[in-house]
């Protein structure tokens, strides 16, 4: 036995079960380091997109549906974050969230939604997952046009003078039970507007009923020019001159001749009714001699046209 622990056949020995262990111990540090890559590869990565447009596919020239939302909200999971950056990004997206009507028929239909087209890797869910929308059968009808402003969209102290439009009639395209129930189609000015001058622009077109409800169509042309004439609110009224002061006592009378005896006042109608005369003012305490008198003119809550008037003063001596 102890030849053997003195001789070459031990040392090999010895040799191999070192060369085993450092073996193992390589083996078991390179598990542990892969085993971390693959952990770190699986990290999840997610997005909630809004205002995603609805693709729905329905028979068009048979079908006018209305009802319906447009755009929905979609929510986006992937491991990959360059593939899912590029579902975000609306100009490099390739899915697309789809509403198929083909299968069913007139009447209020809830329908679901599908999310289409996706990468490899990417996973999407819409919400709400389902829509309602309303399907009947496609009937056009042409329509008067009319032009339309709101009272409280004329500027105080303006009227409406004149509101035209380029089309006198359009088609209108809905369903059999909507187009019934239209009574005209409106070009109206812009909500944001409030007229003090004329306006002209392009306007979208609406089909309303008789008591002024927007209803669900499709309008053809869909706009049409809108002219807007307004005026300001104005109304005559006599000018009255008026002094204040002592005349001189080495004056026996001083005679006054406005420039002109009525003045154009502008405002609200209310304004206007409570004015029924502007007055000139006019000092003559410091007068001794014919002369020419600037005064300005104002009155409660109205423009004044002239804002200035010429008084003639002549005197009169003892």
């Amino acid at each position: 036995m102890r030849r053997f622990f003195n001789s070459q056949v031990w040392l090999v020995v010895v040799s191999i079960i070192f060369a085993i262990l450092l073996f193992l111990t390589a083996m078991s540090s390179n598990y542990n380091r892969t085993g971390s890559q693959v952990s770190g590869a699986t990290e999840t990565y997610t997005h909630t997109l809004t205002n995603v447009p609805i693709d729905i596919k329905y028979d068009s020239d048979k079908y006018f549906i209305s009802g319906y939302s447009y755009e929905t909200e979609v929510y986006l999971t992937s491991i990959n974050r360059v593939k899912l950056d590029s579902e975000i990004n609306s100009d490099t997206r390739s899915f697309k969230v789809v509403a198929n009507l083909t299968k069913y028929g007139e009447g209020t239909q809830t329908v679901p939604l599908k999310v289409t087209n996706l990468p490899t890797g990417v996973t999407a869910t819409a919400s709400p997952s389902h829509i309602s929308v309303t399907i009947g059968k496609k009937k056009t009808k042409t329509f008067a046009v009319k032009g339309e402003v709101d009272s409280n969209q004329i500027a105080s102290g303006y009227e409406l003078k004149k509101v035209s439009t380029d089309l006198s009639e359009v088609e209108v395209t809905s369903d059999e039970n909507i187009i019934n129930q239209i009574d005209h189609v409106v070009a109206k000015l812009p909500e944001s507007e409030v007229l003090d001058s004329d306006y002209s622009g392009r306007v979208a077109l609406q089909a309303v009923a008789a008591d002024g409800t927007i209803l669900a169509s499709a309008i053809n042309p869909s706009k049409a020019k809108l002219d807007v004439t307004v005026k300001k609110l104005t109304k005559s009224v006599p000018l009255t001159v008026r002094t204040t002061g002592e005349m001189n006592s080495s004056l026996s009378d001083i005679a006054y001749k406005p420039s002109q005896t009525q003045v154009t006042i502008s405002g609200s109608q209310e304004a206007l009714n409570a004015v029924n005369e502007v007055v000139a003012t006019v000092d003559i305490s410091n007068i001794t001699k014919d002369t020419n008198v600037s005064v300005n003119l104002s009155a409660d809550d109205v423009t004044v046209i002239p804002s200035v008037v010429t008084i003639q003063l002549t005197v009169t001596k003892k």
